[in-house]
């Protein structure tokens, strides 16, 4: 059994009721939760808060696992206990959960760095795509690129670097007895890109840097549709349904400025 620290980061203060009862009730029958919430305006500050308590109880507890769960995600029961269950399988230290936009479009908050992370060339992985029966049901970058280049039609992505995954934090564990873990934080990266005689503005979540950061320090990054959720917004938005458009439309384009500034 392990010791687990469940961090759930509420800059509105608003935590669905479902929700709550996946982090209080419904987290795990294996292993010892210890369950912390903060409600900072900042959402690099609130996240940050609770990694630091994490980290600053990690020897008097012995936790050995950090979790997060976001407000506005409902994952299936005992989901804890199934993420490390399969992040021991693959020995990944990071894993998380697909989780799909809140809209129609189908593209979803996992993607696939195609450069340095700060030049922001990035393929998003879709609905269509991740649910796949060509695409594994759990996958690091290398896994991920390999089912890009085999999956048919529109699906297909051709050619994907396979620099570093970006995964979401919304419902994940990760490892948290590692030495390098002191070393890691949450932040964003924020820039103006030209393109097409146009700037735009450009934005790193403080998530993809998060795993980014763990990557870095060789540790595995993984993402899994093991676990169903729904991401609560207007409506509800299921990641075990195929919907939405076949591929993200901006992955030609990044492929293609990436190798002219190759």
């Amino acid at each position: 059994m392990a010791a687990v620290f469940l961090a759930s980061p509420e800059y509105d203060g608003k935590l669905a009721g479902e929700t709550a009862r996946l982090m209080w009730e419904k987290s795990s029958k294996n292993h010892s939760v210890r369950v912390a919430i903060s409600n900072y305006s900042l959402l690099n500050y609130n996240c940050n808060a609770l990694w630091c308590l994490a980290l600053n109880h990690r020897q008097s507890l012995g936790l050995t696992w950090f979790a997060m769960l976001h407000a506005d995600i409902v994952p299936e029961e005992w989901w804890i206990d199934t993420l490390i269950a399969e992040a021991e399988r693959h020995n990944a230290d990071f894993l998380s959960v697909v989780v799909p936009f809140k809209d129609q479009s189908g593209l979803t908050s996992t993607a696939l760095s195609m450069s340095k992370w700060q030049d922001g060339a990035f393929c998003r992985l879709t609905m269509q795509q991740v649910r796949h029966v060509e695409f594994p049901e759990t996958f690091g970058v290398a896994e991920a690129a390999d089912a890009l280049d085999r999956l048919p039609g529109d699906l297909r992505v051709a050619g994907t670097p396979r620099v570093s995954l970006f995964a979401n934090t919304g419902c994940m564990v990760c490892r948290l007895d590692r030495p390098w873990c002191e070393k890691i934080w949450f932040e964003t990266f924020d820039s103006l890109v030209f393109r097409n005689n146009q700037f735009y503005p450009f934005c790193l979540s403080e998530d993809w840097i998060f795993s980014h950061r763990f990557q870095e320090h060789g540790g595995r990054v993984m993402s899994t549709r093991k676990i169903k959720v729904i991401h609560r917004g207007t409506s509800d938005f299921h990641s075990d349904r195929i919907w939405g458009q076949p591929r993200d439309p901006s992955c030609d384009e990044n492929r293609q400025l990436n190798a002219r500034s190759a």
